[in-house]
């Protein structure tokens, strides 16, 4: 197995208050500046079309078109509001009927997965599964944030893929809400060290694949790089079941490193870094940063209320 390595298959073929800052001890997840033009721009990536003097009256045409178009499916109750909306059009770099169909998409794909959807919240995250999945604190020189998957802490026997498929969604969906995200884009790092075999057939592959369709399909952010560390047998069998679902362009974008840090440090600066993965930052505090993603139950459970009839899911009981 090569160190270093592009994936085999890139050859082949009312809730604006998402958008919330989350502190910890001085430490801020998604950090966002409060005028999102303000955040792009340090970012950036202001798109020409953001950059242009009659920008407001623009983009407030493009949101009146695409919330007509999206009132037009009958059967979708989507959410309207302008910061939901410019997310989707931002990513389509507001082509109004990509932007269409691209809000569609992402709530098909909640209502093809009511297990990993069901109690949509923060709070309902298990501790084993929280243990797999943080947003880093910080961005990196491009202004993108950087998801932190750590596949190979998964326990089958402990909790089933879909509640670790939950995990990750709730981090995505947080990411979601930062502008920078829906333009700059943000990268995932997946350390599978400790994925085995058993972990492999433990795998939802029918879900795998849905969540694969949100990150090419669905997501309103640009996936700018998915990087893989300490690989095993195990997850170059998996990223090969999966090879025929990924597109050529997310392909382009997957990168093995192996244990070489040097390159992975490339592309995620080591400032960014926990000490483990040869970086220079303080230690992972995955406790704390899930302990202030519950402070945005409210939001999530908000946004939960909108979609395909039956899609949308049910707040828990009190405990």
């Amino acid at each position: 197995m090569q160190p270093i390595r592009t994936c085999a298959v890139s050859a082949a073929h009312s809730a604006s208050t998402l958008s919330c800052m989350v502190v910890v001890s001085g430490t801020s997840w998604g950090q966002q500046n409060s005028a999102p033009e303000a955040s792009l721009r340090n970012a950036g990536r202001l798109t020409a079309f953001e950059d242009r003097s009659d920008t407001k009256k623009s983009e407030a045409e493009a949101i009146l078109q695409l919330r007509q178009l999206l009132q037009e499916d009958k059967k979708l109750k989507p959410r309207t509001d302008e910061e939901f909306l410019v997310r989707f059009l931002r990513v389509r770099k507001y082509d109004v009927e990509a932007a269409r169909k691209t809000v569609q998409k992402y709530y098909r794909n909640r209502a093809a997965c009511p297990t990993v959807y069901s109690d949509f919240i923060p709070s309902s995250i298990d501790p084993s599964s929280r243990r797999i999945m943080m947003v880093l604190p910080s961005k990196d020189a491009r202004g993108r944030l950087v998801i932190l998957f750590k596949a190979g802490v998964w326990v089958p026997s402990r909790k089933s893929y879909d509640l670790a498929q939950k995990a990750a969604l709730v981090c995505l969906e947080h990411m979601a809400a930062d502008p920078a995200s829906q333009t700059a884009g943000v990268s995932i790092l997946v350390d599978s060290d400790g994925f085995s075999l058993n972990s492999l057939l433990s795998c939802n592959l029918s879900l795998t694949r849905r969540f694969f369709e949100y990150l090419q399909d669905c997501m309103p952010m640009r996936l700018k790089g998915l990087h893989i560390i300490h690989e095993s047998k195990a997850m170059d069998f998996l990223f090969a079941i999966m090879r025929p679902f990924i597109k050529r362009k997310l392909a382009e974008r997957i990168h093995f490193h192996g244990t070489d840090y040097k390159n992975l440090h490339e592309e995620i600066p080591p400032t960014m870094l926990p000490e483990e993965y040869g970086g220079e930052a303080a230690p992972l505090d995955i406790e704390g940063f899930w302990r202030q993603m519950e402070l945005q139950d409210a939001q999530f459970f908000e946004n939960n209320r909108f979609g395909y009839p039956g899609s949308q899911p049910k707040r828990r009981a009190s405990r």
